[in-house]
């Protein structure tokens, strides 16, 4: 019967930290790697492989370790992908890529990795979804930003600017005839037109893409058919953000990946509810935010459903319950099939 060995590892940029435990909890190797290159990161790889298929290794949820996560699992090995703000690594006082290591296998080997920290690992077309998504929204506040800094210019001299979107090809024509008094500054203009002019083909060409998803994704059509004020970039997101709907136990945990839940302060028999935590998945809850908002503007019933909470809460507070109410609606429909129903949502059925 062969051992089981739980295996810390600390990835960095251009260090990786190693540490092996038995199934006793006694380290008994640990290793750094130094890398600049795919090949000689995937030596940590090699190393990890030495313990057999029945180790299990554990690594933290960075933006930098898809590479070696799916060098792992190619080489069919057990990984474990968890959050690192549930790690707890700087308590100690110390903190070092060693001590890291050693107490991301502790864990794993007690089993604290499994019950509190592990996180969900998308694929990588998951992975590649959720990036265009987020790469056209960003893009999209880029180029909000870039036209604040021309309207800017424009009052500054009190010219008049076109009215409505900047961002259409007719209002940039009529920016392009704009002349300001200071060469420097014309300089200045031109190059944030330049700017706006390649953000505007980017986000359209996002755009284009994002448009064929219902077509090629029949859970994206699906949303964007059965959802109220819901497009296919808003249902694209919803899906590529949450992923596996079903990994959550219920509705308080999905509305806790998205921060949609209130810190607590809790002690003895008081218990104090303050502000959402906000800490989680912050495209998640822009998304159902900005649904919430069209929602509130456009919808009868939901106005209704606003109207009486006005006199107790502030808008933004019933804006936010409103957006978690539609989050946990989305994962119903999601998890069990049924229905998106909007009056449920709201309580009102």
């Amino acid at each position: 019967m062969s051992k089981a060995y739980f295996i810390g590892i600390d990835l960095h940029r251009n260090v990786i930290q190693a540490c092996v435990l038995d199934e006793r909890g006694e380290r008994v190797a640990e290793e750094r790697f130094g890398y600049h290159s795919l090949e000689e990161g995937l030596a940590a790889v090699v190393f990890v492989q030495r313990f057999g298929p029945d180790c299990r290794v554990a690594v933290e949820a960075l933006g930098l370790n898809r590479w070696f996560v799916n060098a792992c699992q190619a080489a069919e090995l057990e990984v474990l992908v968890c959050d690192p703000r549930k790690l707890d690594l700087k308590k100690l006082g110390k903190k070092t890529d060693r001590r890291d290591a050693r107490e991301i296998a502790r864990k794993l080997w007690l089993g604290d990795l499994d019950r509190t920290a592990r996180t969900y690992y998308p694929s990588d077309e998951e992975f590649g979804r959720r990036k265009l998504l987020r790469v056209r929204h960003r893009l999209v506040q880029m180029r909000q930003q870039t036209i604040n800094q021309l309207r800017g210019m424009l009052s500054a001299y009190q010219l008049p600017a076109p009215r409505g979107v900047l961002y259409t090809r007719p209002s940039r024509e009529r920016l392009a005839e704009v002349q300001l008094p200071v060469e420097e500054l014309q300089e200045a203009y031109t190059a944030l037109l330049a700017v706006l002019d390649r953000l505007q083909e980017q986000i359209q060409r996002l755009t284009n893409r994002i448009r064929q998803l219902p077509r090629r994704d029949a859970r994206v059509g699906a949303l964007e058919a059965t959802l109220p004020g819901i497009g296919a970039q808003s249902a694209a997101t919803l899906i590529a953000e949450l992923g596996d709907a079903r990994r959550f136990r219920n509705a308080r945990a999905v509305a806790a990946y998205a921060g949609l839940v209130p810190k607590v302060n809790q002690s003895a028999d008081k218990a104090h509810h303050g502000r959402l935590t906000k800490q989680g998945n912050p495209e998640l809850r822009w998304i159902v935010s900005q649904w919430a908002v069209r929602l509130m503007k456009d919808d009868p019933e939901v106005r209704a459903w606003a109207g009486s909470l006005r006199g107790r809460v502030h808008k933004n507070k019933a804006r936010m319950a409103l957006a978690r109410r539609l989050l946990v609606g989305v994962w119903v429909v999601l998890t069990r099939g049924e229905a998106f129903d909007l009056r449920r949502c709201l309580g009102l059925a």
